[in-house]
């Protein structure tokens, strides 16, 4: 099972896709769309457990409060309290769990590298290469940049290629 911490950023992702938001580009409802026209039911589904999880335990004003304001500190209030039900009752940690991966199945391919990363002073990084066989991939590098001094990348390159 995959550490409480990553399953509710991955669950506030998927039910709250303007978390994917980028200035001046919808990325979060790009993916959103497509990963709805493929697994739109399992993503309710999910949205539901969630909801129907925070409504038992009285804190379902969290998930409103995401979901019409998803700011950094709104949606790091809802992950904490996934978190803490998670570890409360393993069971819907488990299902949760297993929503995800029937998405996951569905959905296209997101590979993300640096996202939303603020340097102070200099960094250097490597060369980078993203490569996906599923031919609905969306491929990002570099979003949400904050640099303040000297910022160095390699090479990178980008592909997506037949299975």
């Amino acid at each position: 099972m995959e550490p409480f911490s990553v399953l509710a950023s991955v669950v506030t992702t998927i039910i709250l896709p303007k978390v994917l938001e980028k200035e001046g580009e919808k990325i979060g409802e790009k993916i959103g769309e497509a990963a709805i026209e493929k697994s739109g039911e399992t993503i309710q589904l999910a949205r539901k457990t969630v909801q129907d999880k925070l409504q038992a335990a009285g804190t379902a004003g969290l998930l409103k409060r995401a979901e019409e304001k998803p700011t950094e500190q709104n949606i790091q209030v809802l992950e904490g309290e996934l978190i803490s039900q998670m570890g409360e009752d393993k069971e819907f940690a488990a299902q949760l769990e297993a929503l995800l991966q029937q998405i996951q199945a569905q959905s296209p391919t997101l590979q993300v590298v640096l996202d939303t990363v603020r340097i102070k002073g200099s960094a250097k990084i490597g060369n980078i290469e993203q490569v996906s066989e599923d031919r609905s991939a969306e491929q990002i590098i570099g979003r949400n940049l904050g640099v303040e001094g000297d910022f160095e990348m390699g090479d990178i390159t980008q592909r997506v290629q037949k299975k």
